[in-house]
């Protein structure tokens, strides 16, 4: 996993570019709509495991909480 997350932040690092123009830094943030899309669906078709809504609720707390400190 720690591959995937590499190559995705090295994704949004050249999204983010000044170097890049908009139709190199657009096809980029396009790949990753098109990733997010693809986990959407996988996800919602998975099946639900215990402690998964557990789970859920400290990671969105978590995020909140990385907000809040902003």
């Amino acid at each position: 996993m720690d591959g995937m997350i590499a190559d995705i932040r090295k994704m949004n690092i050249e999204m983010c570019s000044p170097y890049n123009d908009g139709h190199m830094s657009f096809g980029i943030k396009q790949d990753l709509y098109m990733i997010k899309f693809f986990l959407d669906k996988i996800i919602e078709e998975g099946p639900t495991f215990v402690g998964e809504e557990e789970w859920l609720k400290e990671q969105e707390q978590r995020l909140m909480m990385e907000i809040l400190k902003k």
